[in-house]
């Protein structure tokens, strides 16, 4: 039985349940302790730096409007600017009508496709304001969450603060279902805790705010994939904080099919030996000069869970076929149960932070089939990560055109 609980302990409970749990007590103590000794004090949003929203997309033009519209009038001090990756649709057009009719709105339209680095780039010179907020063209905002994303900013040490990313599609169908979940478990619970022990690296690229001299410190942004998670370990090694605002909140549209969900997971997972496994592994040596021991700690977490714990958990399973026997069904029905025990248990947590807690509670309802969505997310991980060590499949995916993607070095 203790073989059989090994996945369960080095794999879920230390990474989210655990931390989730340490978090909503600690919080809860918090609480009770503000209660008995101290005034309560009303939530405002008492910090207002100046901010440049970006919106960079192609062939955006279906949901750009909604997007825009989120934006405006929630945030008195703010410019935007609209960048049209070289589109084919009417991205431009569409954009430039609603710069037309409102004040503060800037449209850059780029002849050839560059890739969103590329992109946000092209917009940084019209980006003059304290604070640079980056919005993916097929989200939303909730009304507060400009205000909610620049707060912690007030602190000179924070070089970039990441949203919270949730599912906008999220009863479309069983794929979308399982991702929304995944979101509410993984982002909103697993970055709440890694920005507490300050071991976050990434701000999510969908909805994330950076101070604009972290940006000129580290040059922008650099070729992607990952580029989000990238130019987050670029600022913490330069020496900012990084935070996460979890009531800063963006709901975007995941991947509807399948297949598209396992190549965009193939993606996310090559990132981690690009960038962690190389292009800053300098942050965990001491005698560098952008050594930080929660810097080190970042990147023994990546490690540990993303690469190490995926090739023993394969193992693992390679190990059982080879020691099957007629107790082997019950005992992986066993961990079936206790696994998605684990997720109600981090379901509750969930919907004690929740702002909508009607919503999460239904999203958490697909609980009894997360074991078989992460089962397969660990094979695509499996798949990822051995392709990028062994034949950097990143430098050949068309994420990133053909010409910029020559142009850059390759880690």
């Amino acid at each position: 039985m203790l073989v059989l609980l090994l996945p369960i302990l080095f794999l879920e409970i230390p990474r989210y349940t655990l931390g989730a749990v340490a978090l909503c007590l600690g919080h809860m103590l918090y609480q009770l302790f503000n209660y008995c000794f101290r005034s309560p004090s009303p939530c405002v949003f008492d910090y207002c730096p100046t901010i440049t929203v970006v919106v960079a997309g192609l062939n955006e033009a279906k949901t750009l409007p909604h997007t825009l519209e989120s934006l405006w009038g929630t945030y008195p001090r703010m410019n935007i600017v609209v960048v049209d990756d070289g589109s084919t649709d009417e991205m431009t057009s569409i954009a430039q009508s609603f710069a037309d009719a409102h004040e503060g709105v800037i449209v850059l339209s780029r002849a050839e496709r560059g890739g969103k680095s590329s992109a946000l780039n092209y917009a940084l010179p019209f980006a003059d304001d304290e604070i640079v907020v980056c919005v993916d063209s097929d989200s939303h905002l909730a009304p507060n969450a400009l205000w909610e994303i620049v707060q912690p900013f007030r602190d000179p040490r924070v070089g970039a603060v990441s949203g919270t990313v949730l599912a906008r599609n999220a009863f479309c169908n069983l794929v979308t279902w399982l991702q929304a979940f995944e979101y509410l478990r993984c982002i909103f619970l697993g970055r709440m805790f890694a920005s507490k022990i300050d071991i976050l690296g990434i701000t999510s690229g969908a909805f994330g705010a950076f101070r604009r001299e972290a940006l000129d410190r580290v040059g922008g942004w650099d070729v992607g994939p990952g580029e989000d998670g990238d130019l987050t370990l670029r600022i913490r090694k330069s020496g900012y904080r990084v935070l996460f605002a979890p009531y800063a909140q963006c709901f975007t549209n995941v991947p509807t099919h399948f297949w598209r969900l396992l190549k965009q997971r193939r993606r996310w997972e090559w990132a981690v030996i690009t960038f962690e496994c190389r292009k800053h592994v300098d942050m965990g040596s001491p005698l560098s000069p952008n050594f930080r021991f929660a810097n080190l700690l970042l990147l023994i977490e990546r490690w540990t869970f993303n690469v190490l714990l995926t090739f023993l958990f394969w193992a693992y399973l390679v190990w059982l076929a080879f020691h099957w026997h007629a107790n082997v069904p019950l005992q992986l029905f066993t961990y079936y149960v206790i696994y998605v025990a684990l997720d109600f248990l981090t379901l509750g947590v969930i919907l004690y932070y929740s702002l909508d807690p009607k919503r999460d509670l239904i999203i958490g309802l697909i609980a009894p089939l997360m074991p078989f969505y992460q089962f397969v997310l660990r094979a695509v991980s499996l798949w990822a990560i051995t392709e990028e060590i062994f034949v950097r499949s990143s430098f050949r995916d068309t994420f990133v055109p053909e010409h910029v993607r020559n142009a850059t070095w390759h880690w």
